[in-house]
This record gives structure tokens, sequence and C-alpha cells, in this order.
């Protein structure tokens, strides 16, 4: 965080919250195969690099964000539907565990300044 960021680090807070809470709430859904909501989900983040992060959560984003060009390159898939189905269940579990910490941590940076917008004279 650079000091007087009014972002903490954030590139975007807002955009960032939304496409990480859109991404939580297609893997809660259980309308479809865990395969396609895993793609969807991640489809969601497609826009946000890691550099978009506060530098104490990157590392997080970097394994979130990575994970659809790792899978191209290791299938030399080109085509818009990624190979997830390729994916051990560990491998999903733990994309699914790193996609909700990321979206927690976002929520808990941002914490004090949700806190100041929507309380603003409590101290």
């Amino acid at each position: 965080m650079t000091l007087g960021d009014p972002n903490r680090g954030w590139s975007d807070p807002i955009g960032t919250f939304h496409r990480l809470q859109i991404a939580v709430r297609i893997l809660a859904s259980h309308e479809s195969p865990r395969k396609m909501r895993i793609d969807e989900a991640t489809s969601a983040l497609i826009d946000l690099i890691p550099q978009y992060f506060p530098k104490a959560i990157r590392e997080r984003a970097e394994r979130v964000l990575s994970v659809r060009e790792k899978l191209r390159r290791d299938h030399d898939s080109n085509v818009g539907s990624f190979p997830f189905d390729l994916l051990k269940p560990k491998e999903c579990a733990a994309l699914i565990r790193d996609i909700l910490s990321l979206y927690e941590a976002c929520i808990f940076d941002m914490s004090e300044e949700i806190k100041e917008i929507v309380h603003p004279d409590e101290q």
C-alpha cells in the first residue's frame, strides 16, 4: 500500500470485489456440473491481473488467475472452454478454496473502507 493511496493497493476495489462475488455465487450454485461452474467462475475473473490486488494477497490472486492459462498450456487447449474436467478432485477443491479465500481476503481487506462508508461517524 502506498501512503495516501485511497484504494489501499487495490487498482479497482469495487470492480474486483464484484467479479469475485460473481465467481463465488457461481461456485455456490448447483445448477450445473462442477466443471462448468469452475469454468464460469474463473471466466468471471478473466480481466483481472494480480497487480490489481494489494501486495499482501497478490500471491493468492496469482494462483487463482493463472489456472486457466496453465490448463491451456498443459493440455494444448485453444478452445474457449477449458478442460477443468481433467483436474483431479483435489485440484478442483484447491481451486475452489483459493477463489473463496481470495474473496474472503478481499472482504477483510476492504472492511475498514466499507465501515467508513456505512458508518462514517463511528470511530
